[in-house]
């Protein structure tokens, strides 16, 4: 009953500003406007949103940032850019270790002391570290809460239509490729907007618990931010305050360190070379990451 009130009141305060909107009489600020506008563009994820629990004052605070908007690139790499493989193993060359190597000199001391309290050696953090962004010197230019809202609209009709194009533009001379992806996609659109309707559950509870701007937060077009790329979901799950302050702040170094440390922990890793594998591949679903992590940790000592 409780979700259903704030539901009808929400929808009463957009009733209200959509029909005062036709009144020239009223000026709207920016934020009421963005509001409507993103309303508009957004409202089936609203309606899920709302249905699951989601504060209205949490929602408005996304629909209301200037940052936030749809993106078609969200709804098409969220789904259909496992197609295309990622090359990692530069991330092994003589330049990496290299950098590997000096990061683990300079900052030896704090990686110890996680290497210490969760047994994850020390080159395998810097490897994570390096690999995600180049220890938080590439961390992304991608709005999260807009990578969200978007990727979670991918199994609308229109959306799955735009992926289907996709697949078709990838593979043109394969119609029985073709259609068998298109199989595929739309499971996988109904799968990855649940999963983006998860992750905008989690940016609420890192504002309520951590009083984060999460409307300010830029990262990957996957939604993965800060030094060690989290997601708010591994964020709320994984992330620790490294350096004591009484803050878990992802862009910072210390607490960067400490949550790799303890995300590979907390998904089994210990001696056995096939856990720490898994472990790896939980961070990151892929068996060519899983290697380049292990290559450059093992060149780093």
């Amino acid at each position: 009953m409780k979700r259903v009130m704030k539901r009808v009141c929400f929808f009463i305060v957009i009733f209200v500003l959509i029909n005062a909107s036709s009144c020239t009489k009223i000026s709207f600020s920016s934020q009421q406007n963005n509001f409507l506008e993103n309303h508009n563009t957004f409202k089936n994820v609203i309606a899920i949103l709302l249905e699951k629990g989601a504060d209205t004052n949490f929602i408005y605070s996304l629909l209301s940032n200037g940052k936030t908007q749809f993106s078609e690139k969200y709804v098409k790499i969220n789904v259909t850019g496992y197609l295309s493989k990622t090359d990692y193993s530069h991330f092994y060359n003589s330049s990496s270790i290299n950098s590997a190597k000096e990061f683990i000199v300079k900052n030896r001391e704090i990686l110890e002391q996680a290497e210490r309290q969760y047994s994850v050696p020390k080159e395998i953090i810097a490897s994570i570290l390096w690999i995600e962004t180049r220890f938080g010197n590439f961390l992304g230019t991608h709005h999260i809460v807009s990578v969200f809202l978007s990727t979670a609209m991918c199994n609308e009709q229109e959306n799955i239509k735009l992926n289907e194009n996709e697949i078709e533009l990838k593979f043109p001379d394969d119609k029985l490729k073709q259609d068998s992806l298109k199989i595929v996609l739309k499971e996988r659109s109904e799968r990855k907007s649940n999963w983006a309707i998860n992750e905008i559950l989690a940016l609420q509870t890192m504002k309520n618990r951590y009083n984060i701007p999460i409307g300010d937060i830029y990262g990957s077009w996957a939604g993965a931010f800060g030094i060690p790329q989290f997601l708010p979901s591994s964020f709320v799950k994984y992330a620790i305050d490294g350096n004591n302050d009484g803050v878990v702040d992802l862009f910072n170094l210390s607490d960067a360190i400490f949550s790799v440390a303890n995300y590979l922990k907390q998904h089994g890793w210990n001696e056995n070379l096939s856990e720490q594998r898994k472990a790896i591949f939980a961070y990151n679903n892929s068996t060519a990451y899983v290697e380049a992590v292990l290559k450059l940790s093992e060149f780093a000592k």
